[in-house]
């Protein structure tokens, strides 16, 4: 049951219907699964122990990444309200993905629920819109496609969220499945790439491009990896560049939305450098507001933490991202499930980090489930076991959503341009936007990748000194970048 819980959380949080479906806002759904997900834990039959918890590298670094946010705070019980919520989603996470084919399914649902996002979104253009998406995206958004709610209802951050959606589907469906699976998959990509496409996102067009060159050349030869760089870098950065409004990045030192940008960037660096705690958690808009009148989102995961939690939160922001790096290159896994499930959290880590230089998803539950999963995925290396353990919870999920599509939705508003109130088909819920695609071959035994001996995947156990100065190298990386964006734009 905890890893229905999960899987229902994720449900929640993408299409997060507490927020357009009058019926489900007063029974707070997101606090009673996740409470249902700890008892869960908590009962399991093998019991419940604090060292549970810490078995990794990254169990610490995000034990002590969460600390540091409340103790840089100047407000610290609201802020220990806030990040203990965060914790939880790292910690049910690593606890519930027990097992190969957990992750393997989690990973599944995960880009389901995204390609249902970009579905509902695209929806909204024609004629399905009980979010009243439409009338934003065609008025204050300048026909700049949005979702929405409170996540999506921006084009920018839309248009990033779904991004990661395009390599997980590519591993999940067509790396190293039969001819026939591959040609089937291939529609799969119209929705999220028309979603994507419909935003209008400078930053969502880049990031997508740089993730798929880093999916794509992640485990592959040398020889390969520089034949795509090379193809990236001529072939398909001619045609990135003639994306809708990619012009005016060459004009971003005249271009009114990027000089406001720069100017957050410029506020971020100046607080990093000059505010050792920082000016505490969500507080960036509001400080930059008082002191330079300016009111300014941070437009970047990397300078809202730097401002707001000062050189030792984005240390351990990045450390965090560090220990899931270091697991992923120095992980030898040992079939093909195993190599599958690497590679999607390799293009999730990698979507994220290249998409927070352009939007502001530092506190998102995303980075802490992300996080668990590639912690989970560590413990599974060290314990050498390269099957599917067990197919437990499946029918319990199952169950969990058909029960969630039977519920009475009440309370939807009629839909923009005197539509009548929106009806949600319960087998249109059920089959077409939340049923698991099924994944061929079998679900308990992978073919051999590397080895076909049991045994521990990864040697790398303990945060050492190595580990630091890389660390360290990682965050020097940020802050010349940062440096170099304000100096050139």
């Amino acid at each position: 049951m905890d890893f229905a819980s999960l899987t229902l959380f994720l449900i929640l949080y993408y299409i997060r219907p507490q927020e357009w479906i009058a019926a489900i806002q007063p029974l707070k759904p997101v606090t009673l699964i996740m409470a249902f997900a700890i008892i869960s834990i908590l009962m399991r039959p093998r019991g419940f122990t604090l060292k549970e918890l810490f078995k990794t590298p990254h169990d610490w670094m995000m034990l002590f990444y969460c600390l540091w946010i409340v103790i840089a705070a100047p407000d610290k019980m609201d802020t220990f309200k806030s990040v203990y919520t965060l914790y939880l989603f790292y910690a049910v996470t690593v606890l519930a993905l027990s097992n190969l084919d957990r992750v393997r399914r989690f990973m599944t649902w995960w880009a389901v629920m995204i390609f249902v996002l970009a579905g509902l979104a695209v929806l909204s253009e024609y004629g399905f819109d009980p979010t009243y998406s439409y009338d934003i995206t065609h008025g204050i958004m300048q026909h700049r496609l949005v979702f929405n709610t409170s996540l999506y209802n921006n084009p920018n951050a839309l248009g990033h969220s779904i991004v990661p959606v395009l390599v997980m589907l590519y591993f999940l469906f067509i790396w190293k499945r039969p001819i026939f699976v591959r040609i089937g998959a291939i529609p799969l990509f119209v929705v999220p790439v028309y979603c994507i496409y419909l935003t209008v996102s400078k930053g969502a067009f880049v990031s997508g491009f740089a993730t798929l060159v880093a999916a794509l050349s992640f485990g592959r030869p040398k020889v390969v990896q520089i034949l795509i760089l090379v193809g990236a870098m001529t072939v398909g950065w001619g045609a990135l560049k003639s994306l809708p409004r990619m012009q005016e990045i060459q004009k971003s030192r005249t271009d009114d939305a990027i000089q406001g940008r720069i100017s957050a960037f410029k506020f971020g660096l100046h607080k990093l450098k000059t505010d050792f705690t920082g000016v505490g958690k969500d507080r960036f808009v509001p400080t930059m507001f008082r002191e330079t009148k300016i009111y300014k989102a941070a437009h970047s995961s990397y300078v809202q933490i730097g401002c707001e939690l000062g050189k030792v939160g984005l240390f351990l922001f990045l450390g965090n991202l560090y220990c899931a790096l270091r697991t992923l290159v120095s992980a030898k896994t040992r079939n093909t499930d195993e190599e599958r499930v690497r590679r999607i959290l390799f293009s999730m880590i990698i979507s994220y980090m290249v998409s927070s230089w352009m939007v502001d998803f530092a506190y998102r539950a995303n980075y802490f489930m992300f996080c668990g999963a590639i912690a989970a995925f560590h413990r599974m290396m060290m314990s050498g076991k390269t099957l599917s353990e067990t197919a437990e919870d499946n029918q319990t999920v199952q169950e969990a959503i058909g029960s969630l599509a039977a519920a009475p939705i009440g309370g939807l508003r009629p839909a923009a341009a005197g539509m009548a109130p929106a009806v949600i088909n319960q087998a249109t819920i059920s089959q077409a936007a939340i049923t698991v695609p099924a994944l061929p071959g079998p679900l308990s035994k992978g073919e051999p990748y590397a080895e076909e001996n049991p045994g521990p995947g990864i040697t790398w156990m303990k945060y050492r000194w190595v580990d630091f100065a890389l660390n360290y190298l990682l965050f020097y990386a940020v802050i010349r970048f940062w440096d170099y964006i304000l100096r050139n734009m």
